[in-house]
């Protein structure tokens, strides 16, 4: 597995009156007389004010006239909360760049400071996330630009709702001034890693997520705050099907059928954890994907994007993207096959919002004497078929108080080759076949008609094609009208806005 850029550390000293931040001193002693133990504790509660008080001065309060000379740069990213919602451990994503220093001359001689006032700041913990170096072409008149290196940086911001934050962006170490010696802040509670990739188990204060050791996609989920120890879990294979494709003839392809992906990276630590898989699909390898996970401490959702580039011409029957699959049962419990075996019931109940409101679909609510969903309006099987860009679709669990949600943010489907862009049925298809699972998707390409009739055909889908999402997996305690669910959404699609003040002109 690639190393992990670890920013700032837990101090290991706790003290059984509290823990003591950057100060390893004083202990507490167990009297057996009264008075000695009260001056103990008298003595404890003292040391650790004071322990606290020198932390803070130290490590966490930063003058600004002190610290702007030993960087190369600053810059003061003003934030703007739009929404109404107060934001707590918001990630924010910034690209930071140098002229001419390589990554390694400056990536640990970078701090992130939220300001208090004008002399004043709160040191902010920060991940250090990816570094790219371009060279310059020489011009007409035999000026070169220079060579930049830029680093991605993210850090969690606060933000009072309808207010306004900002932090100073320091970076760059001028003349080994020692800037990378100075302080960086603690990180509490920070994401807990363990394996390798593909296979990586991530724990973090929402959930426990382990990736399939094979393909790397993620294979269980289980929230820390639900009432059971049920995992969501689609059998032995994963429950996230980043891109998936099918062209008759040959067998589905998904991303997880990588019997380990051809391209692989995992970058970050415990504040901000990325792992990056792309290539050519294991099937159709003239089809190139990518998938990306993003793991945030302190956030209850997983950041998802995905792409497919279709490089020949392909017939394909369904190219599929953001795809949930969990277990349920095969038939209803009053028509039970023996000859199968049957599976557990992951969710109860789906929902996703339309203009009244939230829909909220009891899933054995619509079954037929095979299992399949009976769905009004639809074909069989079909449980639910929204559109392609619904703002988000939820499975839960009402008795054990349990759900995930996939929260879209962003789509994009086009051509960079002048061919012709698919609209052949796009949408997002809620599925229940009897078959022991559920699940949705959002289709980029399905057939118009149903299983073997006349427009059960394929498509023909133009070489440059290429589609793209950007969503996020929340796990989420249910709540009536999933409201929760409502407002992650708004703090996922519309984050806190960056109050640029422009640039040039040129």
């Amino acid at each position: 597995m690639a190393s992990l850029q670890v920013v700032g550390q837990e101090r290991p000293y706790t003290c059984p009156m509290g823990r003591e931040r950057g100060v390893q001193k004083g202990h507490c002693i167990l009297m057996n007389h009264l008075v000695e133990f009260r001056s103990c504790l008298y003595a404890s509660l003292l040391l650790l004010l004071l322990s606290i008080s020198i932390a803070n001065a130290e490590t966490d309060s930063v003058a600004l006239g002190e610290w702007t000379p030993r960087f190369v740069h600053h810059y003061d990213y003003a934030l703007r909360e739009t929404e109404g919602l107060a934001r707590t451990q918001e990630p924010v994503e910034v690209t930071l760049t140098m002229a001419g220093a390589p990554p390694a001359a400056w990536r640990d001689h970078i701090r992130v400071v939220r300001l208090v006032d004008a002399a004043q700041g709160v040191l902010t913990p920060h991940q250090v996330m990816g570094a790219t170096q371009a060279g310059g072409v020489a011009m007409a008149d035999g000026q070169t630009p220079h060579p930049a290196t830029s680093i991605n940086v993210i850090f969690l911001a606060d933000c009072p709702a309808g207010g306004m934050v900002t932090y100073r962006l320091y970076w760059g170490n001028p003349d080994g001034d020692g800037g990378g010696k100075l302080p960086v802040a603690d990180l509490e509670g920070g994401l807990k890693i363990v394996g390798e990739a593909p296979g990586l188990g991530i724990d973090s204060a929402y959930y426990h997520i382990v990736l399939d050791d094979k393909s790397g996609a993620i294979k269980t989920m289980r929230s820390t705050f639900q009432t059971s120890g049920t995992e969501m879990r689609y059998h032995t294979i994963p429950i996230h099907f980043g891109v998936d494709n099918w062209s008759p003839g040959q067998d589905w392809d998904h991303d997880y059928d990588w019997p380990v992906p051809p391209n692989h990276h995992v970058e970050g630590g415990p504040l901000a954890l990325r792992y990056h898989r792309w290539g050519p699909m294991q099937t159709y390898d003239d089809v190139e994907v990518s998938i990306t996970y993003t793991f945030y401490a302190h956030v209850p959702y997983v950041h998802v994007s995905s792409t497919m580039r279709m490089t020949k011409d392909r017939s394909s029957h369904a190219i599929r993207m953001g795809e949930i699959v969990v277990s349920h049962s095969r038939r209803p419990p009053e028509n039970p096959d023996p000859t199968q075996p049957e599976s557990a019931e992951t969710f109860t109940h789906y929902g996703w919002p339309d203009k009244d409101g939230v829909v909220q679909r009891e899933v054995n609510a619509f079954r037929n004497e095979l299992g399949q969903a009976q769905v009004p309006g639809f074909v069989p099987g079909g449980l639910g078929v929204l559109d392609r860009d619904i703002p988000w679709v939820a499975g839960y669990n009402v008795a054990e108080g349990f759900g995930l949600a996939t929260l879209r943010k962003n789509q994009f489907a086009g051509n960079y080759l002048g061919g012709p862009t698919p609209m052949a049925a796009p949408c997002t298809y809620l599925g229940q076949y009897g078959w022991g699972f559920v699940y949705w998707s959002r289709p980029m390409v399905y057939p118009l008609g149903a299983l073997k009739s006349e427009l059960d055909l394929n498509t023909a889908v133009a070489a440059g094609t290429i589609f793209g999402t950007e969503e996020a997996l929340l796990l989420f305690k249910p709540d009536d009208g999933l409201e929760g669910v409502g407002e992650a959404h708004r703090r996922f699609t519309v984050p806190l806005r960056f109050e640029f003040k422009g640039t040039g002109p040129w």
